[in-house]
């Protein structure tokens, strides 16, 4: 469509540090995040479940009409929502200052997406609508007259699908056109925009209007009615237009109208053909049902874990007999030839054999496997389903089933898991998810787990450590709920829909995901490595370790060298298990290479489940106290490290007893 109709021609060039904002605004799950990742050519953490954009995100673009930042909201249902806890999202919304707004709605369902997008266009910003999944909406027999909506609207209209790109860039392209036109025209180079075309009955209309002219004059028109300073200050510094702040004095009674337009809109573009009903619309009744729901939930769990347990093992094995063959032998030739017996090339021979070793036997065979799996389950649109599905287990616990969505993202990392905790509605919500959240095995700890029991205990082993934590976890949340006063709020949250997987999307999330791991984690196994080394040299360790051994020795019954892993494991879980074989090695020789050499399966038991359970790595401690202040976080770290011991030194006693 010719964008001459909305905006003229021209557009000047600004420098970067002065770019024009394109606001992204739709409901959840729509895809935004996933259409700026398109548009940015970046990766953008996304998840095909509701409320999991909680933070406002920048990306820059590069279209023909010149840059521009493009800012990533979260999914909200209307202007006056409140979609990551706090305020209404339209002051998150003009907060920003967009020069225009690009609103994403799903064009499969325009009934419910239209409303937010006349709540936009009553603001007195540009509008672009991209009409997205259009793929699904054609799957669903439904067809689009973009150009009747583009009237209607009287806003440039695109019929998007941003999981392949397509339509993408042209919508950016447009948004990016409007805002420079919005500024010239602020800055006096064009001519003022007209006043929309009337789409409310009469009687809204003059209301409007009178509202309008409060709003710009600072004077109340009527004895019923109060121009609200802040919503003048959003007029005069050109953030909204004198109409738009009148639109938000007066959104509850225009809701009801936008709700009658967008119906009637709606039937106006749309076409549809009888179609039988798909298969992923069966599937999504199917997956939030008990029956088959359950069982499906449960398979979904057991074959992540015997897939992570088959793939892992198997690339863990090859990488650590490939290392150990041809790298490591190199390596301690050159420490040896260079500086023989000095602890600082000691120091350096732990951090290069030792460290990099962790990574490719536990990072990368266990942890990019899980990722993957992840992406697969979270771009299939599943994590929804599963939240659904197990709303009144966690009702049980004093938590909405919304609360699944943080909780299984808290299985790849718990870090955005605690930021997700925003989409709960309720201060008392979030803390008891972060709870939680903190004491469910990330890719890390269930790495640790993987590694520690299944080549050495079994596979059976290594899923009854996983089920056990899991029955900890939640008792420990129903102590939590009974002890926090307050109810948890009901379920409120859209289906997302099943699809399938794209390819492309899951590799990338999954790379993305383990690229941020190695670069966090690296530089901490290769400095603590190193770090032990030259304790170990100097005779430093073996004093620290003493002072954990009444704990470590007798009451976990594990070896003293396990009680500085685990400290050393609070920096990142994985490392637990690097150090616990480095420091037997050093402390018993070279016939300690391996975990079963120097502990038994039930010790490896209690030190999978002490390490999986205990504090957070200082990066979950770090979100939580930025999230819930130090008071919080340092209380959920002393709660979870007191169960750890607790639940510790009970299972050593029982299995000295078995």
């Amino acid at each position: 469509m010719r964008l001459s109709r909305f905006l003229g021609r021209g557009r000047s060039a600004r420098a970067d540090g002065d770019l024009p904002l394109i606001a992204l605004v739709g409901r959840p799950n729509v895809g935004k995040s996933t259409l700026m990742g398109v548009a940015s050519g970046r990766y953008v953490e996304s998840v095909n479940a509701p409320g999991t954009t909680v933070m406002v995100e920048r990306a820059r673009v590069r279209t023909p009409e010149g840059k521009a930042w493009l800012a990533d909201t979260p999914g909200t249902l209307s202007l006056q929502d409140s979609p990551a806890g706090g305020d209404p999202f339209w002051k998150t919304l003009t907060a920003l200052r967009p020069d225009a707004i690009l609103l994403v709605g799903d064009a499969g369902d325009l009934r419910r997406h239209l409303p937010l997008a006349l709540a936009c266009r009553d603001l007195g910003l540009p509008i672009v609508f991209a009409a997205n999944l259009v793929d699904e909406a054609a799957g669903h027999g439904i067809e689009i007259d973009s150009g009747r909506l583009s009237q209607l609207l009287a806003a440039p209209v695109h019929l998007t699908d941003g999981r392949r790109g397509s339509g993408v860039r042209e919508a950016v392209t447009d948004a990016v056109r409007l805002a420079n036109y919005r500024r010239e025209r602020l800055a006096g180079a064009s001519p003022r925009s007209t006043v929309p075309a009337r789409i409310y009955d009469l009687g809204l209309e003059r209301h409007l209007t009178e509202r309008a002219r409060e709003m710009q004059t600072g004077r109340s028109l009527g004895a019923a009615s109060v121009a609200a300073p802040a919503l003048r200050d959003l007029v005069a510094a050109s953030v909204v237009s004198p109409r738009g702040a009148a639109a938000l004095a007066m959104a509850i009674d225009l809701e009801p109208a936008r709700w009658r337009v967008g119906g009637d809109w709606a039937a106006q573009v749309e076409r549809r053909r009888d179609m039988t009903t798909s298969l992923a619309d069966r599937m999504s009744i199917w997956t939030t049902s008990i029956w088959p729901g359950l069982p499906l939930f449960l398979g979904a769990t057991i074959s992540v874990f015997v897939t992570m347990l088959v793939v892992g093992g198997v690339l863990s094995d090859l990488l650590t007999r490939s290392w150990d063959a041809t790298v490591a032998p190199a390596l301690t030739g050159a420490a040896e030839g260079l500086a023989p017996g000095s602890p600082i090339a000691a120091g350096v021979l732990w951090g290069l054999n030792g460290g990099i070793l962790a990574v490719l036997a536990v990072g990368v065979p266990y942890i990019f496997t899980f990722y993957l799996l992840l992406a697969i389950l979270e771009d299939s649109g599943y994590l929804t389903s599963a939240a659904v599905l197990t709303d009144r287990l966690f009702n049980v616990l004093g938590l909405p089933g919304r609360a699944a969505i943080p909780l299984l993202t808290a299985t790849g990392c718990n870090v955005p898991a605690i930021y997700g905790t925003r989409v709960l509605p309720r201060r008392r919500e979030r803390l008891l998810g972060a709870f939680l959240i903190t004491m469910v095995p990330c890719s890390a700890g269930s790495a640790v787990v993987m590694a520690a029991l299944a080549p050495f205990a079994g596979p059976i082993v290594a899923l009854a450590a996983f089920v056990l934590i899991g029955a900890i976890t939640f008792v420990a949340g129903l102590a939590a709920n009974a002890i926090v006063p307050g109810r948890q709020s009901e379920l409120v949250l859209e289906l997302a829909p099943l699809r399938l997987p794209v390819a492309r999307q899951v590799l990338r999330k999954a790379w993305f995901r383990f690229a941020e791991f190695a670069h966090s984690a690296v530089p901490i196994m290769l400095g603590g490595s190193i770090v032990l080394g030259l304790a170990y040299e100097t005779g430093l360790i073996w004093p620290a370790a003493k002072v954990l051994d009444p704990i470590v020795i007798g009451w976990l019954g594990l070896p003293s060298v396990a009680g500085l892993a685990m400290v050393f494991g609070f920096l990142r879980k994985e490392l637990a298990l690097q150090l616990l074989v480095a420091l037997a090695v050093v402390q018993l020789g070279a016939t300690a290479a391996t975990l079963n050499s120097f502990m038994t399966p039930g010790q490896l038991f209690v030190f999978a489940i002490v390490t999986s359970v205990s504090m957070p790595c200082a990066a979950t401690l770090a979100a939580m106290a930025g999230e819930f202040g130090w008071r919080p976080a340092l209380a959920m770290l002393t709660t979870t490290l007191t169960i750890a011991l607790a639940a510790g030194g009970v299972l050593a006693r029982l299995l000295s007893v078995a």
